[in-house]
């Protein structure tokens, strides 16, 4: 019979599957890279990945995201692609303290 930790180990790899599967773009669609983003939202990133560089941290907060946007509205494309080119550089956004 299986232990707790073998059902754990399972579910894990199924979680692990699910989010990798829901990362992967689907139907060929293109990524966004950091070259051809707006200019704001391209500096948006930049300070943004200067920040968790700077503070050797892997996550930033909606604060942190909230402080670097262009002051102009922002789409939600506009905010994707941020989470994307973020994502790549394996940098979460969480809720903060």
């Amino acid at each position: 019979m299986d232990g707790p930790d073998a059902a754990y180990a399972r579910r894990q790899a199924i979680i692990d599957r699910l989010l990798s599967d829901a990362l992967r773009p689907a139907g060929g669609m293109v990524l966004p890279s950091h070259d051809a983003l707006p200019a704001d939202i391209r500096m948006t990133v930049d300070r943004l990945l200067a920040k968790a560089d700077a503070e050797r941290r892997r996550s930033l907060t909606y604060d942190d995201l909230e402080e670097a946007l262009p002051p102009r509205d922002v789409t939600a494309d506009d905010l994707e692609a941020i989470f994307w080119v973020l994502a790549e550089y394996g940098i979460e956004l969480d809720e903060g303290d």
